[in-house]
């Protein structure tokens, strides 16, 4: 994730967990970046055991956040999407992958992705 991604990331669960809490402090930002760090060093070891950890780590304080203030829900959900708009502005979108063959003089062309198979 792009470093410009991140921080408007984290600038909106911040201010989501703020507006849920009421509170100014910047130790959920702290959280964030100490989760950040820990995630990037369990990737680089291949330490799914970690990234499994702070997934749950991290359902479980949206979880009770939601609990605590349910109107928070939609700012949850416009956070998600808007973090789905970014990551795909920042070029971590799937790729399109156009294949294009022709065929002469009678010849077959056969290409193959994955998913569906067509022979033309």
């Amino acid at each position: 994730m792009t470093s410009e991604v991140w921080e408007q990331v984290k600038a909106g669960v911040s201010a989501l967990f703020r507006r849920g809490r009421k509170t100014d402090d910047s130790s959920i930002e702290d959280e964030l970046d100490e989760s950040v760090r820990e995630l990037t060093v369990s990737l680089e070891n291949g330490d799914q055991e970690t990234q499994d950890e702070l997934r749950q780590q991290w359902r479980g304080k949206f979880r009770r956040l939601i609990v605590e203030d349910p109107a928070l829900v939609a700012d949850l959900r416009s956070l998600l999407d808007d973090w789905s708009s970014l990551e795909a502005t920042a070029g971590n979108s799937i790729p399109t992958i156009r294949q294009t063959a022709t065929a002469r003089d009678g010849g077959r062309v056969y290409q193959q992705g994955t998913g569906t198979q067509n022979n033309y």
